[in-house]
């Protein structure tokens, strides 16, 4: 049932258009990806679905009494408010009080689950991370038909990002979300919708089924852009032959030549590959002698040394507070250590990416951050450009030049702060969280770009992607000022952390094992009817599965009818509700029968 739509809706901002002639509709318990590049209005079309803000042109249309939970990229804090009182600030829910203690209990239990256990804490005393775990708790705990999700796992720890992902894929309300996680929008998303270039595509499927047709549609706009050049090319010989078009017929061949040429899309601007100058790094890197780090004399390191050597990659994983943005603060020497020394090698620069980009003064002009740093920017050994050339490689227009730092979104502040630091030539990255507000696109380069880098990168993260791609060992912070080296990759941690938890777990058969035997499972806890129930689930489930696979490949298909896709759309999502509401029974009554 469609429960929101769009017909020709179109906004601007500050005279810029952001998105023309949107039409798409949202269905009940649809699980939206929005993706696209950083001032693409990812932000203002969250903010223009759930009506805080409205359509320039066009219409939007919700359904009667429908509504919205939303969590923004920065929650607000009000001053003296505490975590409990934060639940219904805006008035949500207050005139049905049942609701609202319902709403209250799952708010306070999701809390505690996050590790607020204390909601009496004024919120203007939490961390970064604590807030955003108070907003994501607001925002499941309230009765919605859709939650608007802005960037959910920025400042989180890369626990509660693998708490979330559950979360949003067993919740029954529907969803649109921004994120940067692809393994999120791979494991919990059923579509993606995609701004570029003030259009928004949808496509039908999780993250991956997204990349495979958005290179089929890429692919397809390049064909038809190559024929209307190919035949733009023949007609213009005609004209320069000296035509006078005399006759009607010539006429509109001159208006069709017309044609062809206003109908030419604007070339895709795409992001250049990073600066790749950096200098030399000596045989001694960096050396932890013994570093502590303590806050009101609670431990936030405790006795840790390291030799890091040259072109080692570690990244850093921990709960929130556990003291990993103070550890990258202490080598880069902005904290001093308690105790214990950081010495960095002869020749050892740092760039250090940090999660705010501080001490920055938001009144420059982004040419003048730039050439505050230099006049002229290395972009490899023999490759120098000025600072105008160097912004515009990176998707910064000269219309931006003059802008403020405090008119740049999110996002483009952190690819301006990104390429100032990378510009500088480093040795040895010191990265806290870079993935946050950072676009897909964006990502993507800087990845390449690590991939390449010769020096050291130490680098928290709670993107597992980028763990896995990009790290040969892991610092692993317990937040008791421990810090443990793993070496593999977070896949290889995860896998070992599985592998220790299962061994000291008492035995029980997995999910797959337990579904086989079903007709064999003690069933003292269940009645006859579920006791059927339970053993015709699986074979249903599969069959619905099979059906899933089979319309998504289907989806891949270059060319299809419009009305069968909007059929299909419509079954895949209708199968993706059955699955999760039949597994979820299936898992229910297996504990039942287990009793």
């Amino acid at each position: 049932m469609n429960i929101l739509s769009l017909t020709a809706v179109g906004k601007a901002v500050g005279g810029e258009p952001l998105f023309e002639d949107v039409t798409i509709g949202l269905e009940q318990r649809e699980k939206v990806g929005l993706v696209g590049r950083n001032g693409s209005g990812k932000t203002t079309f969250l903010r223009m679905l759930a009506g805080e803000i409205e359509a320039d042109e066009g219409q939007i249309v919700r359904s009667r009494g429908l509504r919205f939970a939303a969590l923004p990229q920065r929650p607000g804090v009000v001053a003296g408010m505490t975590v409990a009182g934060f639940l219904y600030a805006d008035g949500h829910g207050a005139d049905e009080s049942e609701e609202q203690a319902a709403a209250l209990l799952r708010y306070r239990a999701i809390c505690d689950q996050l590790g607020l256990h204390d909601t009496t804490q004024q919120l203007q005393t939490l961390s970064g991370g604590m807030l955003k775990k108070a907003a994501l708790a607001r925002c499941l705990a309230l009765s919605s038909d859709v939650m608007i999700l802005d960037e959910p796992t920025n400042h989180l720890d890369i626990n509660t990002v693998t708490w979330l992902e559950q979360q949003l894929k067993t919740s029954a309300s529907g969803f649109v979300l921004v994120t940067h996680d692809r393994y999120i929008l791979d494991a919990v998303c059923d579509t993606i919708l995609e701004i570029d270039q003030r259009r928004i595509y949808r496509y039908a499927g999780n993250y991956s089924t997204y990349l495979q047709r958005r290179a089929e549609r890429q692919n397809q706009s390049d064909r038809a852009e190559q024929h209307r050049i190919a035949t733009l090319r023949t007609e213009l010989e005609w004209l320069q032959r000296g035509a006078r078009a005399r006759t009607g017929k010539d006429k509109k061949r001159k208006q069709r030549i017309g044609a062809l040429l206003d109908s030419g899309e604007e070339p895709e601007a795409r992001m250049q590959p990073l600066p790749t100058a950096q200098r030399r790094l000596g045989k001694k890197a960096l050396e932890l002698n013994d570093v502590a780090k303590s806050y009101d004399s609670v431990p936030v390191i405790s006795g840790f040394s390291y030799r890091f050597t040259p072109g080692e990659r570690v990244g850093i994983i921990g709960p929130n507070g556990s003291g990993k943005s103070t550890f990258l603060d202490m080598i880069a020497g902005r904290t001093r250590p308690d105790r214990g020394t950081v010495e960095p090698g002869e020749t050892t620069v740092f760039a250090y990416f940090d999660q705010t980009g501080a001490r920055i003064d938001e009144e420059v002009t982004a040419l003048d951050y730039m050439k505050h740093h230099a006049e002229r920017i290395h972009l490899d050994r023999d490759t120098t450009v000025s600072v105008e050339q160097f912004l515009e490689r990176f998707l910064f227009p000269r219309s931006m030049f003059s802008l403020p730092l405090a008119r740049l979104s999110g996002g483009e502040f952190r690819r301006l702060y990104l390429i100032r630091l990378l510009a500088s030539a480093p040795n040895f990255l010191l990265l806290d969280e870079p993935t946050n507000d950072l676009d897909i696109d964006t990502l993507r380069v800087l990845e390449q770009y690590l991939e390449d880098f010769d020096g050291c990168v130490l680098m928290v993260s709670h993107d597992r992607a980028l763990l896995n791609r990009l790290t040969d060992s892991l610092f692993i912070f317990g937040g008791d000022g421990s810090i443990r080296l793993f070496s593999g990759s977070y896949e290889d941690y995860r896998q070992a952390e599985i592998s220790t938890a299962t061994a000291a777990a008492p035995r029980r058969n997995p999910p797959a094992a337990a579904a086989r035997s079903a007709g064999r499972a003690r069933s003292r806890g269940l009645s006859f009817r579920e006791q059927r129930e339970y053993q015709l689930l699986p074979d249903e489930i599969a069959a619905e599965e099979a059906e899933l696979e089979q319309l998504e490949t289907r989806f891949q298909q270059t060319t299809q009818d419009p009305a069968q896709l909007a059929q299909d759309t419509r079954r895949y999502h209708e199968l993706r509700s059955a699955v999760e509401d039949k597994t979820a029974r299936w898992i229910e009554l297996a504990e039942r029968a287990e009793e």
